[in-house]
């Protein structure tokens, strides 16, 4: 007895961990949603550690709440045409008046023909999910409700088919069972790996040996409840990755739930009523549809589970129960490639931390329709946390100043770029460059610079010949005026930016300005690589067949034996990508990242140098494709 308690003890330890990717807190009462039977609802849920549901995205207000609708027709198409008129919004029975309307239109292909992008790591798959444009799947295995033998076989024969035609090339797809934590689920959108994990996938229903993992382990020493267990431990990973799908995309995600039942979670069947209660509430909450497909197909003799029912029905779902099911399963995509975003102010104002149940009508004859059933309103303690959260997202202020120097220029007669950079000269002492870069890639001889330091000296004062101009200057803030001068004297367009100018001789450790090169050809490529000093790009806007090149060097009594490195950021300073660096021949250090590995959007590179208590950092902002995203 002694040896099967501590084992206990270490499962529900286990089943903690899968489930404790949010906060563990009990959430308020609510009303109840509908039950899978008629059993009324037990007082409390099977687990202690139940995740707190988070409140809805209010978008202008405390109290604007925004509805997803999916609207298809008989063949199943989605609706596209539908106004304001056309919906009727109910909240808690009261009729709302609807303010915004919109359809979201997401079909998962590459932008201009563009090919799919590969998820380099878990930050950038999270970067990607982020946007509007990406749709996000997952494929929820549950080993443990899944024959061994006919049902594991059609299930991997439908989803084999469905993970290779159903996605587009954008589409986000994760496949997980309930081992794997919500923190390590893996998105790609390589369809041909997904395609091999999936005939990897096993059904373990009714098999306990050998066991997978220590949490198996732990279930054999309470062989007695062996299957309560296993079902306690796929309910709460289940429930994890909604919490887990909510944190990482504000917009629409789904969840293809593969099992023939949940199976009973407690001793009563309350247990399991309750628990389908919260989870409903929670995929509410997170915006997250879920889909049941049992792989058992159609049998007389076989009573879909009312849970999985339950579940897929009141998240705005669909259960999947067929013979033919690979062709069925495309309805979890169709459904995210279209649907429309409704807001309204709630006429009741709540701040009462309070499930609220949304009903939504659509007036059209002949159309179903999907939404999910309800939100949970925050209170004031969690609109003050939300806020909190919110401004921990936000990007740096060396983040943001980095960004704010891509600004576009439409303005300018001759359209151009403008780039100047320190790096110490033989003697050590700075030397700044200054680049302008034309955008038709022409040469302007009336483009003229002066540069200036604070105290008005002037370092520099001419014609730009060439593009190009090399001048001594102090360590310091130095003032760079572009201006573009006219055959009469007459200026017609000015630019002025600032160059922080380091002390290259009395600093220990500093980095260089990073100069980028654009190579838009393998010609332009092997002139770079071939040229002593090529003349940099002074542009920042990079298309997705550009090849970037960016070289810099460290300087300093400490650059000797400093660890140098860069790193690729999104716009809101989140890690994406450790960038390799090679040296040069003049003992500094390269970047060479080919543009297409990227999707489009806006970067920084943060190169940092350290040795000891000694520091240097500097930010590359960079943008690539249309400003205009």
């Amino acid at each position: 007895m002694r040896g099967g308690f501590v084992a206990f003890v270490s499962l529900a330890g286990a089943v903690a961990v899968l489930s404790a990717q949010q906060p563990s807190q009990s959430p308020p009462a609510q009303p109840p949603a509908q039950p899978p039977s008629s059993q009324q609802q037990p007082s409390q849920p099977p687990s202690q550690d139940k995740p707190q549901q988070p409140p809805p995205v209010f978008r202008t207000g405390t109290n604007q709440v925004r509805v997803d609708v999916t609207v298809t027709d008989r063949k199943g198409e989605p609706v596209r045409d539908l106004g304001k008129d056309d919906f009727e919004v109910r909240e808690d029975g009261v009729p709302q008046a609807i303010d915004t309307i919109k359809l979201i239109e997401a079909n998962g292909a590459a932008p201009d023909d563009d090919m799919s992008l590969p998820i380099r790591s878990r930050q950038h798959a999270y970067a990607e999910a982020a946007r509007d444009d990406i749709r996000v799947f997952v494929i929820f295995w549950d080993e443990y409700h899944i024959g061994e033998m006919a049902p594991a076989i059609r299930a991997r024969a439908a989803l084999t088919d469905f993970v290779q035609a159903a996605f587009g090339p954008t589409d986000l797809v994760a496949l997980m069972d309930q081992l794997t934590p919500s923190d390590t689920i893996e998105f790609t959108r390589d369809r041909r790996d997904l395609a091999e994990k999936v005939h990897k996938l096993r059904g373990r229903q009714g098999v306990y040996i050998p066991p997978r993992s220590a949490v198996e382990e732990a279930q054999m020493y309470r062989s007695r409840d062996i299957e309560m267990l296993r079902a306690q431990v796929t309910a709460s990973a289940l429930e994890a990755t909604i919490g887990f799908l909510g944190s990482i995309k504000e917009g629409r995600k789904a969840i293809l739930f593969v099992s023939q039942t949940i199976g009973r979670l407690g001793y009563s069947t309350m247990d399991t009523s309750n628990w389908l209660d919260s989870t409903i509430r929670s995929a509410n909450a997170n915006n997250v549809t879920v889909y049941s497909f049992d792989p058992r197909g159609l049998d007389v003799n076989i009573r879909p589970s009312d849970v999985l029912h339950a579940l897929a029905d009141q998240t705005g779902g669909r259960q999947f129960s067929n013979n033919y099911p690979a062709i069925a399963l495309r309805e979890v995509v169709k459904n995210a490639s279209a649907f429309y975003l409704l807001g309204y102010a709630s006429q009741k104002n709540p701040a009462d931390g309070k499930f609220h149940k949304i009903a939504v009508h659509v007036k059209r004859p002949n159309v179903d329709v999907k939404s999910r059933t309800g939100y949970y309103a925050p209170s004031s303690v969690e609109m003050e946390a939300a806020k909190k959260k919110a401004a921990e997202n936000t990007a740096p202020p060396e983040i943001s100043k980095a960004l704010s120097k891509l600004v576009d220029s439409p303005h300018i007669e001759v359209a151009g770029d403008l780039w100047a950079g320190a790096a110490p000269g033989p003697d050590g002492k700075p030397k700044v460059t200054v680049v302008w870069t034309a955008r038709d890639g022409s040469s302007d001889d009336r483009v003229s610079i002066r540069a200036s330091a604070d105290d008005g000296h002037v370092y520099f004062d001419g014609p730009l010949r060439g593009n190009r101009t090399t001048f001594d200057a102090a360590p310091g803030i130095l003032h760079v005026r572009r201006n573009i001068v006219e055959a009469d004297g007459s200026v017609s367009d000015r630019q002025d930016s600032t160059v922080e100018v380091p002390d290259f001789a009395g600093t220990p450790l500093a980095i260089t300005s990073p100069a980028v090169f654009r190579a838009s050809t393998p010609l332009q490529l092997r002139a770079i690589q071939a040229e002593p000093d090529p003349t940099p790009f002074a542009g920042r806007q990079f298309e997705r067949t550009d090849r970037l090149i960016i070289r810099f060097a460290v300087a300093g009594a400490a650059s000797a034996d400093a660890t140098v490195t860069a790193t690729l950021l999104s716009r809101t300073g989140v890690a994406l990508a450790t960038l390799p660096l090679k040296p040069t021949a003049t003992k500094g250090y390269e970047i060479d990242m080919p543009v297409g590995s990227i999707a489009r959007g806006e970067y920084v590179i943060s190169i940092e140098a350290s040795r000891g208590a000694d520091q240097a950092k500097t930010l590359v902002s960079f943008r690539v494709g249309s400003s205009q995203q």
